[in-house]
Formats: C-alpha cells, sequence, structure tokens
C-alpha cells in the first residue's frame, strides 16, 4: 500500500508592546525548577555508531523572562538496567553533557540519572526503532506563493506489525510529528515547504523513532511553543511535565524529557 499525503507545517509569532509612560507592575514570580532536556538519537552505522543528541540542564527564570541559565555542579549518568553497567557522560560546557554515551541496544531499559543540588532525578526508557528514509527529492508544488517556498518530497516505509510513532526535523528548528493509523505497514509520501532557502543550500531531513508518550508530550511542545526560537525541546513550557521524576523530592518536580531514539538523515541540496 503506498498512501500519500500532504502535510502542511506553518508557524508564526507576532508580539507588539506599547506605552506611553512608564507602569509599575508586580508580576508572578515561580520557583526556580530544573529542566532536563535529554532528547538522543542513536544510528549503529554498520557497528560505528552516531550519538545525535545532548543531556542539557538549565533552570527556568523568572516570570515573562526569556533567558535561561545552566545548571552548574551537576552530574548525569546512564545506567544499563540489564547489566548494571554505569557510564558517566562528560559536561563538555555548564550544564551540557554531549559525551561518554553506551552503544545503545534495543529492547533494553536505561536509566538516565540526574544529581543536583543534593536531589536525585531519573527517567526510565528503550531504544525506540525508527525506519530509514526511503526517498527526499525537490517537487514543483507549492502552497502560496511559487516564488518563496521550495518543495521537498519525502517517502518512509513503516515498521510493520505494530503502532509505530515518528518525529520529523527538517531543521530551523521546524518538527512534525506522525503516527502510522492511516498508513500501517505502507509507505508514505508528503512534502514540506521550505521558505527562503536559496539553489546550492543544503537541507538535513532527520527522521525519529518515538513512542506514544513522547509523541503525545512533543506535539504539546510544539503547540505550547509555537517555535518561536530554540526549538520546542530546548526551553520546554512551564506547564508541560515530561517523564523524568524527582527521587529526592517529589514536590520539585523538573520540566524536560528522557527519550531514546533510532534515527536516519538525508541531505539534498536545493537546485
Amino acid at each position: 500500500m503506498v498512501l500519500k499525503n500532504s502535510l502542511y507545517v506553518t508557524f508564526f509569532f507576532f508580539l507588539f508592546i506599547s506605552c506611553e509612560e512608564a507602569i509599575d507592575i508586580d508580576l508572578p514570580t515561580s520557583e526556580t525548577r530544573l529542566v532536563i532536556d535529554a532528547i538522543i538519537g542513536f544510528n549503529d552505522n554498520n557497528g560505528d555508531p552516531i550519538i545525535n543528541g545532548e543531556v542539557k540542564l538549565t533552570l527556568t527564570g523568572p516570570f515573562f523572562q526569556d533567558e535561561t541559565f545552566p545548571a552548574e555542579n551537576a552530574t548525569a549518568t546512564i545506567i544499563d538496567e540489564q547489566s548494571g553497567q554505569s557510564f558517566s557522560l562528560v559536561e563538555n560546557a555548564p550544564g551540557v553533557f554531549s559525551a561518554g554515551f553506551p552503544s545503545f541496544e534495543l529492547d533494553r531499559d536505561y536509566t538516565l540519572l540526574v544529581n543536583y543540588n543534593d536531589e536525585v532525578y531519573t527517567a526510565t526508557q528503550q531504544l525506540q526503532k525508527s525506519p530509514v528514509i526511503d526517498m527526499i527529492e525537490q517537487g514543483d508544488g507549492f502552497l502560496f506563493d511559487e516564488e518563496e517556498e521550495t518543495e521537498i518530497l519525502i517517502s518512509f516505509t513503516d515498521i510493520p506489525n505494530e503502532i509505530n510513532h515518528y518525529l520529523f526535523s527538517f531543521g530551523f528548528d521546524n518538527f512534525l510529528v506522525v503516527d502510522d493509523e492511516f498508513f500501517q505497514d505502507g509507505q508514505l509520501t508528503f512534502s514540506y515547504f521550505y521558505e527562503e532557502v536559496e539553489p546550492g543550500d543544503i537541507v538535513a531531513i532527520t527522521l525519529l523513532g518515538i513512542d506514544s508518550n513522547f509523541a503525545t508530550y512533543a506535539n504539546l511542545a510544539l503547540a505550547q511553543s509555537g517555535e518561536d526560537g530554540g526549538g520546542p525541546f530546548a526551553t520546554p513550557p512551564a506547564t508541560l511535565r515530561g517523564n523524568i521524576i524527582n527521587e529526592t523530592n517529589s514536590s520539585n518536580l523538573p520540566f524536560g524529557y528522557f527519550a531514546l531514539s533510532e534515527f536516519d538523515t538525508k541531505l539534498l541540496m536545493i537546485q
């Protein structure tokens, strides 16, 4: 079965504030919380594994403050629950751990353990399978403006005999969540439209396998963030709970998500 569909993603953000004189307003404050952004992509690469992702620890700021701050003096560890082996991650920048990951395997539980301010945060996940991208090619269609839009056609084949969820990254902090309800065990071909790309530009399209819980989280993050810079997973909205718990103090809940995903990436030069 081959199902062709067109999925269109448009994100926009507009903000304008003006006033004639200074007004003092008592803004609400909120307790500082830890944000754990840990979305890890894994590709076996024929026995030479590629890890794409990091564990990023930041702190929430005051109300209406966009700036985030790294959570310093923390540690991050991945534990293989089957073997009991621990892998201490390497902090490459304040609050950012991007080295020291194990070679992940399917059907094994992996626990992320973060220690910050004498409190322990954990989440356990399995590596989610992903198919490869069958094809990407440039089309000649457009949505609204033929001069400004570039169509890219993308095809992939669903993993058979199970319910699946996928996350596409199109670069430029644009993402799309797809489930296989209407093309189960078949192939899906759809269009994505880039704006303001030029001939010679290279676009990277990445497909990740995700579970149903992360699919729900990602959809909510996309809806709440409005894709207004930095990506929806870099600074999760304060109302969005992830899958990470505080083992030491259950009332001090963190934000963010821990996900392990196989991934495939294809590159295309714009003509």
